[in-house]
């Protein structure tokens, strides 16, 4: 199963992202429900290695974390992939360490890549237009400044993603609370 870490964004977060996504008018926006902060991709995992990650995270305590969503970047360089919102919280890369080693105790082998904190509200093809590169442009500098005052995030969630070709779902499989 493939398989993801990853912190639940708020609910009072959920609306100014949606109200963001409306006004892009390329791409495809990530879905309400597939708002998240990845914290450890785990790939493809089985139904072993799932069990000890959510046996750990019913076990683990986490200290609360308030997370600061601010500012729009891309990722994919001069044919960009990703729109994304860049977050940051104190203990915020601890808390990927953790999650990271979580995995790795169950078995998983994690790709070193460096942990880039953000959240993607957006995805694009792989050949934008000219035309939808300018509209992308125009997107970026009207809405640069993008901030939501830091919001308190409740969960860790372990989950399986099911890919379709209309888009992925998200079934979470277990959770941690922070803060507890």
């Amino acid at each position: 199963m493939r398989a993801f870490l990853a912190l639940d964004l708020p609910e009072a977060a959920l609306a100014p992202i949606a109200r963001l996504q409306a006004g892009l008018v390329v791409g495809k926006p990530v879905p309400e429900d597939n708002l998240h902060l990845t914290l450890a991709f785990l790939g493809d995992i089985n139904d072993m290695q799932a069990a000890e990650i959510a046996g750990a995270l019913s076990v683990l305590h986490l200290p609360p974390l308030e997370l600061t969503l601010t500012g729009l970047d891309l990722f994919g360089g001069r044919r960009p992939s990703v729109l994304f919102v860049r977050a940051q919280a104190a203990g915020l890369e601890a808390l990927h360490d953790k999650a990271a080693r979580l995995a790795r105790e169950a078995g998983v082998t994690l790709p070193r890549e460096r942990f880039r904190p953000h959240v993607t509200i957006a995805r694009f093809a792989r050949e934008m237009t000219a035309k939808d590169q300018q509209k992308l442009g125009e997107f970026l500098a009207l809405n640069a400044t993008f901030a939501l005052p830091p919001l308190p995030v409740a969960t860790l969630t372990l989950y399986r993603s099911h890919l379709r070709h209309e888009g992925a779902i998200h079934e979470a499989l277990a959770e941690a609370t922070l803060g507890r």
